[in-house]
């Protein structure tokens, strides 16, 4: 995660999920946090270490693969780290805490440590999420505070709608997120 560019006093925090392009990032100053992804015994980074490509290759060889979020000390430290660099008040960006515990290391962090940190549980996944933080980011970029930023993300959260399709339920119940009969009735039903 780079510090570089934050050309404000209010540092922009968001996860991994969020899909953001590099550009966006670099013209930003976003601090970016990657989420965990779990292919057997190893813990890779998301989007550096685990590529979409490795990933989908150790899901046709069988690995199991699953996620796991950041840890509360992870996201203090990358808010000390903004803090250090400068920041007096951060906002922090993050995928649905009713698919992840991102939200909560990031609410847990924010008691730890001496700047003010406005939360938000972009209630998305995705790029629904990345839109929340470009909302944010833009705000900051003119001249709004952090509260004011953290508003913009919550209402382009809010006004946003995700829709995803798999072309099979396998991976979903072999990651946990669906039970078996689940996956038996929807592949039975050829749901997409």
């Amino acid at each position: 995660a780079s510090l570089a560019g934050m050309a404000s006093q209010v540092a922009l925090v968001t996860d991994s999920t969020a899909a953001l392009s590099a550009e966006d990032v670099e013209r930003y100053g976003i601090i970016v946090v990657p989420l965990q992804v779990v292919i057997g015994a190893r813990s890779l980074d998301e989007g550096t270490e685990a590529t979409p490509e490795t990933v989908a290759q150790a899901l046709r060889d069988y690995e199991p693969v699953s996620t796991s979020r950041p840890a509360p000390e992870a996201m203090a430290r990358v808010y000390h780290d903004a803090a250090a660099a400068g920041a007096d008040a951060i906002v922090s960006v993050h995928l649905s805490g009713e698919v992840s515990g991102t939200y909560e290391s990031a609410q847990i962090a924010a008691a730890e440590i001496e700047v003010s940190v406005h939360t938000v549980d972009s209630r998305q996944v995705g790029m629904g999420t990345g839109f929340a933080v470009l909302a944010a980011a833009e705000a900051i970029a003119g001249g709004s505070d952090a509260p004011e930023a953290a508003t913009a993300a919550s209402a382009r959260a809010a006004a946003t709608q995700c829709f995803f399709y798999v072309d099979t339920l396998e991976y979903l119940r072999r990651g946990g997120r669906i039970g078996a009969a689940a996956a038996l009735l929807g592949s039975a039903l050829a749901v997409k």
